[in-house]
């Protein structure tokens, strides 16, 4: 009786470790899927490779950390319904469009009226952020970038410090600096 039972125990045992392990890789497996499928699908969709792509993630994982905004599109940060973040695939010029012009980047070939944009690059160059509604926006970069200010004419945008001090703003619209500093800017009042 008691072998039968030590049999039992142990096929029970190997049954519920196998039932486990299945249970817990279906779980990270669907996990991880579904965590990435829709923007993995995107980024397939605009011609990139499966480096290209993770690339592309890690770049936006970083401003995600940094700005507290949500993922919307492969390339696309909604920072907090204030306006969108365009992030460029690593070593590229400009973000590719990836959501077939369902999210525009109004910073894209030229900055359309209204908008204040700031790049991450010089030469208004690398990843984006359009600021149309009077607002203080994060900025995540450290080192030197760009920004055009094509608001209504006259409208003066604020370059803010980490203690949200203005310690510098524009002459107004239309104005542009192609080579800007934004290590010491933490935030942009576009008004």
């Amino acid at each position: 009786m008691q072998s039968r039972l030590s049999r039992f125990r142990a096929t029970f045992a190997v049954a519920v470790a196998t039932l486990a392990l299945t249970f817990s890789a279906g779980i990270a497996s669907a996990g991880a899927e579904g965590a990435t499928s829709p923007y993995a699908s995107q980024a397939k969709q605009a011609g990139l490779t499966v480096s290209q792509t993770s690339s592309l993630q890690n770049e936006v994982d970083r401003y995600l950390a940094q700005t507290g905004g949500k993922q919307v599109a492969a390339n696309v940060i909604d920072l907090g319904g204030k306006s969108l973040m365009f992030v460029a695939l690593p070593g590229e010029a400009h973000p590719r469009d990836m959501t077939n012009g369902a999210l525009v980047d109004h910073c894209a070939s030229s900055v359309d009226y209204g908008y204040f944009c700031a790049y991450s690059g010089i030469n208004f160059t690398g990843t984006s952020i359009p600021m149309y509604s009077c607002a203080r926006y994060r900025i995540p970069w450290t080192a030197d970038g760009s920004w055009i200010n094509n608001q209504t004419t006259g409208t003066v945008a604020n370059f803010l410090d980490d203690s949200g001090v203005s310690r510098w703003h524009d002459e107004g619209a239309l104005s542009w600096d192609d080579d800007a500093p934004w290590y010491w800017v933490h935030w942009v009042k576009n008004c």
